[in-house]
């Protein structure tokens, strides 16, 4: 008999306030389900639900059943006895989750249940296999650090193999490559469906990204308001006539049928042969090797590569956040003023006070026009940003990510910026909000002839805005092309890693 974990008629509510409402579905052993929504629908409710977790403030009704027995009924002891061993859980950031005085061969072994250092030696073959299984090597060597020690992708990968060490039925995987370039996350999807797939094991696979999960799920669940909207087979999922929900967040996913843009504009900004180094002297290894790159009027740049390669270095060297270690930015404007660059942070809620109104936050960019003068050029962003005034009464907490970006976009204009560099400053969104939020930079660079730098992590987003394509690997800049020839013919080894994991051929096929 097939195992299986079924939730019925499962709410959860804050106070008098409905979060989840009475949602039905079950998950197979040997299935993986994606369940996708925005920021907000209710998608991780449902996994902290399931499995117990839910903070006290919250509270939770209906039925939950792995293979029949009533989970919602158990007690937390007894529930223990279900969490890590039954029902394992991935985590968005591993890294926040793991205990950072504890060795990975310790999360492991705690994992398996292993106290006392005699049954933990007998275990090391075990260790050594689990890791070795989620790719990880040498296994020795990774099993003895800790989590500050290990990549982004190999803190996903040793999540996972906790996962696994109790042989469980079931996973939940919250959100678990949000955080990953687009390689590592190509490839840790495609590890966790190699290993559901092998082991049996069901797999819930929360995410706010159809793309991402598309050509390795049996079944999409969609969630909206804390409602299950929509559910099929992963196939039926880009017909026309699914739920407007649906809709939304699959053409979210769908590359972008923008035509390539002519560069016949003045050069505003040149870093020649600007590199950085932080260490001591400059005796050790450069954040940034020497560069040269230049920056057009209305251009769009996107700045790809993984964490570590230099590219936000080469940002703040661009913005005068930084100076160059040696070459130098030269400024190209033939006039007595200087090029406006503003920079938009990666996270929108740290880079508003929390106590302060976002009035009073943004009006510091005009704090020396008269006031009258200041309030219109406030009002006018807004509008520019496709936003109400009155959002500006209120504080960053009461606003969403999408609107406190698009907040943060208007009090970059206030300055009259001739470039826009945008640091990663999609990642902390939807796809949708992420979407919205790309469109309208590019109506801004459109409106006004803004040049935008974007940089990001994620090559959808790349291709999506840009122009040009600057890759930066292991601090230095490998390669520098028109988007159309770079994703057809890159040339740098990590380039092609890049262009490989956008897996275009079936994106394409999809979108017809």
């Amino acid at each position: 008999m097939t195992k299986e974990l079924e939730f019925i008629d499962l709410s959860v509510s804050a106070g008098e306030k409905p979060l989840l409402s009475k949602v039905r579905g079950a998950l197979r052993a040997g299935e993986l389900v994606a369940v996708v929504g925005r920021s907000g629908s209710g998608k991780t409710l449902l996994t902290k639900a399931i499995i117990g977790l839910l903070p006290q403030s919250l509270h939770a009704e209906g039925q939950i059943l792995l293979d029949g027995q009533r989970l919602d009924q158990l007690s937390d002891k007894e529930l223990d006895a279900v969490r890590g061993r039954r029902i394992s859980m991935l985590f968005q950031q591993p890294k926040r989750v793991m205990n950072p005085r504890l060795t990975v061969r310790a999360h492991l072994l705690e994992a398996m249940g292993v106290r006392g250092p005699n049954k933990a030696r007998k275990h090391e073959d075990q260790v050594r296999t689990l890791l070795e299984e989620v790719g990880l090597s040498p296994a020795a060597d990774i099993a003895s650090k800790r989590p500050d020690q290990l990549s982004g992708g190999m803190a996903q990968r040793a999540m996972l193999a906790i996962a696994l060490a109790a042989d469980p039925e079931f996973i939940l995987a919250d959100e678990p490559t949000s955080s990953l370039d687009s390689i590592l996350k190509s490839e840790v999807l495609q590890l966790l469906r190699r290993k559901q797939q092998e082991r049996g094991v069901g797999v819930l696979f929360i995410t706010h990204d159809i793309a991402s999960v598309q050509h390795i799920a049996d079944r999409i669940v969609v969630v909206s308001d804390g409602q299950i909207v929509d559910q099929c087979p992963t196939a039926q999922i880009f017909s026309k006539d699914r739920h407007a929900k649906t809709r939304e967040l699959v053409e979210a996913s769908l590359p972008s049928v923008r035509g390539p843009r002519t560069d016949s504009s003045v050069c505003l900004l040149e870093a020649v042969d600007a590199s950085k180094n932080y260490t001591r002297r400059a005796k050790g290894p450069a954040a940034l090797q020497p560069t040269t790159l230049s920056i057009h009027g209305g251009q769009v740049l996107g700045v790809v590569g993984r964490s570590g390669s230099g590219k936000s270095t080469f940002a703040r060297l661009l913005a005068g956040l930084e100076q160059p270690t040696t070459g130098q930015i030269i400024d190209r404007q033939q006039s007595e003023k200087a090029t406006r660059v503003q920079v938009i942070a990666q996270e929108p809620y740290s880079s508003f006070d929390p106590r302060l109104s976002l009035r009073i936050s943004i009006s510091a960019a005009v704090h020396r026009l008269p006031e009258s003068q200041a309030n219109e050029r406030m009002a006018q962003a807004m509008v520019q940003v496709g936003l109400p005034d009155e959002l500006l009464d209120r504080r960053p907490g009461q606003c969403s990510g999408g609107q406190l970006q698009r907040i943060a976009i208007a009090r970059a204009l206030l300055t009259e910026p001739q470039v826009l560099i945008c640091d990663e400053s999609t990642s902390a969104l939807d796809s949708v909000a992420q979407r919205h939020i790309l469109d309208l930079l590019l109506r801004l660079r459109d409106q006004m002839g803004l040049s935008l730098v974007v940089i990001s992590h994620d090559m959808d987003v790349i291709r999506y805005v840009s122009d040009d394509v600057a890759v930066f690997f292991e601090g230095e800049l490998v390669e520098r092309r028109p988007l159309a020839d770079f994703l057809a013919t890159p040339t740098h080894q990590h380039s092609k890693d890049l262009v490989a994991a956008l897996d275009l051929t079936a994106v394409a096929a999809d979108h017809g």
